[in-house]
């Protein structure tokens, strides 16, 4: 065979790298650099859009940020623990300082006390506003920059703030024992003046062994004077009857503050020169010293520089991006791998070009929380836990910017050496044609840069939200979370006329972060005598029963319809269906949470499910095969069935209402003392997977306890039980159910037992 001539049906060799130009010259080398450059462009100009208009521009990235920060908690625990602050959290707490701010257990009860009265719903409302409100007029969708927050709940919720600060300050303190009924309306009238001074005294008074119940009652009322509640009244009377007489005065400190809970507030309100919204531009520009114009003023420089980088621009660069490839695949027409090559080389530049540009605008721009994260001249002099909260959202962005920076650079890395991979080795695979060859790598590119857009996302998964309030919980089965949970929900001040066992209603329950309740349906049963009144509520005694009958009046006689109560409607009842509308509400203004209702059913399953569609609950209800795993939060969350409902006697149909111990265990329920707690098993059959821990103390013919609720509910209690409880029967704990709530820590456990905040 003759040297230069190839066998039949076999062309020139040529070797892997050369050019393929059909006259045998090599192609000019500097318009396909020039094209390249130009894609870089391109794709710079795209990738600039993608993270101000995508990220920069996008609420999502401020809302992940603040829960990943677990801000909402830490504006409770830091920023309003701060002594810097310490006149506003007066304000909150009804104008009663947070005194000896140090002890633990008082900083504990100020939190549970500003829960109620700003609640973490509250807030996160507040920033989610203020939130979309200044994006939006940084995109443009809004000529006027609008800060303002609404601050009208929280103006009518300093007195409930105010009132659970005080009751539950008073249970921490020392008796003063008063042995002679003159020395006890003396030490009553000083203990009521202390109050209306804005100071929590320092003991409460009790009748010495030689004063009768009727004086310390006649001691009470007399310094009540005649405009008490008629409410409060009976509540103290049968605190007193009962022989309790610091609950007593703890029930009668609501009426003694209730003037200095009106001042709070007024002040509160002048403050904000009685206005119902919070300019948060304004307040932030008068704690820098700097006027609110400059602070617009920067943020008109940003929304300049995003008009410029705005979906224009994207379609701009993706022009441009289309055009260069079309022009490198058109200059190299002859060159099917060269082209190939060159277009691997572009993608491969582009991610190169994304990092350096990262990295130098990093170097060059000062962080822009810097101000308010920094101390000296020239930044915004924040208290110091407002500056550590605000650092570790700066941080949180941070990470999260970095990361979409990550990932739009893999892209072309990752389809760029695919591409150029697919192009080396397609001589090997023995591919009839080198277009051929480029068209596989090309292939491999597109899978490539779709991989590395969707696995990063895919792992960090769940952090553009939360599922009852932390990101993390958003992949756990519904039977994987631990939910705080209260005992006889509806047994609030504003409802039960005798020992209420919570100081906030349902709504205030829901908002302070409580995901599962536990409510009695009754019939409103009419009552005919004391004896009646004490066989219905066996923890009643006679004489407290019998005056208390005196007083029912009307409310001894049976009503149609169901309602919330506890054994004897006459004593406290809420319209079911009005519970259940409160409960709708609640889920309406919180697209992201899962609540939960462990139904004593003493009605009809079809008066229940009458009441769920008066209500409007039909949509949230969620129905759960026995047997089948359960959803994660996120699945309910993002199928709307967000209301879980369990009935303890009845159950299915409807399928949504479960019977609770087909689905549950539980813990026994009455303990007389805190001694007493054990976890035995109590009620469900084996093969029930939810685990209800019941953790109160029911004191024979005595009030609820505030004082014991706060050393029950503390949050190594709560923990240590719940961990017991585990390991001792085999379950995870999915409800821990209190009474007194916002006493001790109910939600710092239920965070530690999830691993969470």
């Amino acid at each position: 065979m003759a040297e230069g001539h190839a066998g039949p049906g076999v062309g020139p060799a040529v070797a892997v790298g050369a050019p393929e130009a059909s006259d045998g010259r090599r192609p000019r080398s500097w318009p396909s650099l020039l094209l390249v450059a130009v894609f870089v462009v391109g794709f710079v100009a795209v990738s600039s859009v993608v993270v101000v208009w995508g990220r920069l521009l996008d609420a999502g990235l401020y809302s992940t940020a603040l829960l990943r920060a677990d801000a909402y908690e830490r504006v409770y625990t830091e920023v309003l623990a701060d002594p810097e602050l310490a006149e506003t959290t007066e304000q909150l707490l009804g104008g009663f300082g947070l005194e000896n701010a140090e002890a633990t257990q008082v900083r504990t009860l100020a939190t549970g006390s500003l829960r109620l009265g700003l609640p973490p719903s509250t807030l996160r409302d507040g920033a989610e506003t203020f939130i979309g409100a200044v994006l939006a007029y940084v995109r443009g969708d809004k000529a006027r920059l609008d800060g303002d927050v609404d601050v009208t709940e929280v103006l009518t919720r300093v007195r409930d703030s105010g009132e659970a600060w005080v009751q539950s300050r008073l249970v921490t303190v020392r008796d003063q024992v008063a042995p002679t009924v003159a020395s006890y309306r003396a030490a009553v009238d000083a203990f009521a003046d202390r109050l209306a001074a804005g100071h929590i005294p320092d003991s409460v008074p009790v009748g010495g062994s030689t004063v009768d119940l009727g004086a310390v009652l006649d001691g009470i009322f007399d310094r009540l004077g005649p405009g008490v509640d008629p409410l409060a009244r009976e509540q103290i009377r049968a605190a007193v009857l009962s022989g309790d007489e610091r609950a007593a005065l703890v029930s009668a400190a609501t009426d003694l503050i209730a003037d200095q809970g009106s001042e709070a507030a007024a002040e509160l309100r002048a403050s904000l020169e009685d206005r119902r919204e919070l300019d948060v531009i304004t307040e932030l520009a008068d704690r820098a010293g700097r006027s609110r114009n400059a602070i617009v003023g920067q943020l008109n420089t940003v929304r300049d520089a995003a008009r410029w980088l705005g979906p224009p621009t994207a379609v701009a660069g993706a022009v441009v991006m289309a055009g260069a490839a079309a022009g490198i695949a058109w200059t190299n027409r002859r060159a099917p791998r060269r082209t190939g090559y060159l277009l691997a080389a572009a993608a491969i530049a582009s991610g190169l070009v994304i990092v350096a540009v990262w990295a130098l605008a990093t170097r060059l721009v000062d962080a822009p929380l810097a101000p308010a994260t920094e101390t000296g001249p020239g930044t915004w002099n924040l208290p110091a836990g407002l500056r550590a909260l605000l650092g570790d959202i700066e941080s949180s962005l941070a990470d999260q910017l970095v990361g979409t920076v990550r990932r739009l650079a893999l892209i072309p890395l990752a389809a760029g050496l695919a591409l150029a991979t697919g192009i080396a080795l397609a001589p090997r695979l023995r591919l009839p044609s080198p277009r051929r060859g480029v068209a596989a790598g090309a292939t491999a590119a597109v899978v490539a840069g779709l991989a590395a857009w969707v696995l990063p996302a895919t792992v960090a998964g769940g952090g553009s939200r939360a599922c009852n309030g932390h990101p993390e919980l958003c992949d756990r089965r519904y039977d994987e979370v631990t939910y705080a949970a209260t005992h006889n929900s509806m047994s609030s001040p504003d409802v039960v006329m005798v020992w209420p066992e919570h100081d906030g209603d349902i709504r205030s329950q829901l908002d302070f972060g409580v995901r599962a309740l536990l409510i009695d349906t009754h019939h409103w049963t009419p009552l005919v005598s004391d004896e009646q009144l004490t066989a219905a509520e066996p923890f009643l005694p006679p004489q407290v029963a019998e005056p208390l009958f005196a007083s029912l009046g009307p409310l001894r006689d049976g009503r149609d319809g169901s309602f919330l109560c506890h054994n004897q409607c006459a004593l406290g009842a809420v319209p079911f269906v009005d519970a259940l509308r409160t409960i709708r509400e609640f889920l309406d203004d919180n697209p992201a949470e899962v609540v939960t209702l462990i139904i004593q059913d003493a009605i009809s399953p079809a008066e229940t499910l009458e009441a769920f569609s008066d209500a409007g609950l039909d949509v949230y209800l969620h129905q759960h095969d026995l047997g089948t795993p359960w959803a994660t939060l996120g699945e309910l969350i993002d199928r709307g069935e967000r209301l879980v409902v369990f009935a303890e006697d009845e159950g299915p149909p409807p399928g949504w209402y479960h019977q609770a111990f087909e689905h549950m265990q539980d813990t026994p329920f009455d303990f007389p003392r805190s001694e007493d707690f054990s976890c035995a098993h109590n009620r469900g059959g084996s093969d029930g997977s939810l685990f209800l821990v019941n953790h109160w103390v029911s004191r024979p013919n005595s009030a609820p306890d505030r004082a014991t609720a706060l050393q029950v509910n503390g949050r190594e209690v709560l923990v240590d039980r719940a961990r017991a409880c585990e390991q001792e029967r085999g379950l995870m704990v999915n409800y821990v159910a209190v009474d007194f709530y916002s006493l001790g820590d109910l939600m710092g456990a239920v965070d530690t037992l999830n691993g969470v905040g």
